[in-house]
């Protein structure tokens, strides 16, 4: 298994109008379901690990966690920081081997989000690790929205960071939202083909749980290379496994139960994987 280097991977992406899926991970079990689905749809993966699970578990382990699954693996798994705040998480992530980090200052001023990512990736240079920046917001969690204004990313703001900066990939606030909605995201492309047009630097669509399969392949051919998905995967992950233990909770036995819950947590997996390679007409 041939692993190429993430950030050509990335650029090489968006100009050919593909799509790398970054699934958001929490331990060995729905890492080896998102492994399964890779192999399945014979496409490289990105396992992305959230801070809470970092803060449990430690960078160091995560990285030996995608190393133990990738040795039984045909795909390439690579690993990604995910929205994190912090430059010393960044750093010790980049020390311990991870391929790709994020340093999410869109909650900062653009100032000090230009000057966190500019750190970031000067530290990351000689690693050869892909940094992600992001500008505007993705809402939901604790994203407060009052208008527009307040989560669409200004193409201005885009060409400072990426000029200034110098992330290798740019996640954008488009419309987009963490999680399940009550109905489809209005994703507003007039600004996202205003961006693409502005910066060449490959994009990423976050919230991607709930984005429409011809919405996703829509960003693909308009800039997007890279997707975000989490909450599909833990929240299937959890009902599986409460629907497993709940049916005899005093015989319960991990092993038993996740050789269920792992084939479910795999076909959701799959399910993205095969939307970014339908095609769809941009007419």
């Amino acid at each position: 298994m041939q692993k190429k280097d993430l950030i050509e991977l990335v650029k090489t992406y968006r100009n050919e109008q593909k799509c790398l899926i970054g699934f958001n991970i929490n331990d060995i079990y729905d890492l080896k379901a998102i492994a399964l689905a890779a192999d399945e749809a014979l496409s490289p993966v990105m396992a992305m690990t959230y801070p809470p699970v970092v803060e449990l578990n430690s960078s160091f382990l995560c990285k030996k966690m995608v190393e133990g699954i990738q040795a039984n693996t045909k795909q390439p798994i690579y690993l990604h920081l995910d929205h994190s705040t912090s430059i010393t998480m960044c750093k010790q992530a980049i020390d311990d081997g991870y391929d790709s980090v994020m340093i999410d200052g869109s909650q900062r001023s653009l100032k000090e989000n230009i000057a966190m990512t500019k750190e970031v990736v000067k530290y990351a240079e000689s690693a050869g690790v892909m940094v992600e920046a992001e500008i505007g917001k993705i809402m939901g969690r604790d994203v407060v929205v009052k208008s527009d204004k307040d989560f669409l990313a200004s193409v201005n703001d885009v060409k400072a960071i990426v000029e200034e900066a110098q992330p290798h990939i740019l996640a954008v606030g488009i419309g987009t939202a963490h999680g399940f909605t009550p109905k489809a995201p209005k994703i507003h492309f007039d600004r996202l083909a205003e961006i693409a047009d502005a910066v060449a630097v490959p994009l990423v669509l976050h919230g991607g749980t709930g984005i429409p399969d011809e919405d996703i392949q829509k960003s693909i051919q308009m800039g997007v290379a890279k997707l975000n998905v989490g909450t599909m995967i833990h929240t299937t992950y959890m009902k599986s496994l409460y629907n497993e233990m709940r049916k005899d909770i005093d015989s319960a036995y991990p092993p038993y139960l996740l050789k269920t819950v792992i084939p479910e947590i795999k076909d959701v997996a799959l399910n993205r994987l095969n939307a970014v390679n339908k095609q769809y007409s941009l007419a």
